[in-house]
Order: structure tokens, then C-alpha cells, then sequence
């Protein structure tokens, strides 16, 4: 896959095997499933808002930021990302 979540999934899973000391990722993994959907809870809200306030710009920025946090948990969980996909790709 060469897409820019996959990419992102690919880093997400090399941080989670190969810990890095500075790393945000890091710190989300480290702290478990309690971080880690704190912040999806919080950058869900964050959606929600930026939603509310008809912004395009934020949408797009706390959607990425949700994304993001997803994708931690699911690479948490060691589900594949293909696995997500060929869910989306069955909704068609």
C-alpha cells in the first residue's frame, strides 16, 4: 500500500517495535489502552466542535489528529490496516 495512512501505519508500527525515548508514539504505547483512547475521546470531541464551528480547516486537522490516535490503537491491538480497509472496501 502507498497511501498516506498506510504510511503513516508503518511508522506507527516501527515506533511500537522499535520504542523510541522522544517519541510521542512512544509514549502513547507506554501508556497503554488508558492513553491512548483518552485521546481518541478527545480528539473525537475536538471533530465534533471544529464540525459545530464550520471550520474546513479544522475539520481536516482534528480529523488527521483522530486518524492518527486510531491508528495507534489499532497498531496497540496488532490489527493490520489491510484489515480495516477490506472492511471500508465491503460498505461500498
Amino acid at each position: 500500500m502507498n497511501d498516506p495512512l498506510s504510511e503513516l501505519f508503518a511508522v506507527i508500527v516501527d515506533r511500537r517495535e522499535n520504542p523510541q525515548e522522544t517519541s510521542y508514539t512512544c509514549k502513547l504505547f507506554a501508556g497503554g489502552d488508558n492513553r491512548i483512547l483518552k485521546k481518541i475521546g478527545e480528539e473525537s470531541a475536538e471533530v465534533v466542535m471544529a464540525c459545530k464551528d464550520d471550520d474546513p480547516d479544522a475539520i481536516a486537522s482534528e480529523v488527521a489528529d483522530l486518524f492518527y490516535h486510531t491508528l495507534v490503537a489499532i497498531a496497540h491491538h496488532h490489527v493490520d490496516l489491510q484489515l480495516v480497509y477490506d472492511k471500508l472496501a465491503q460498505r461500498r
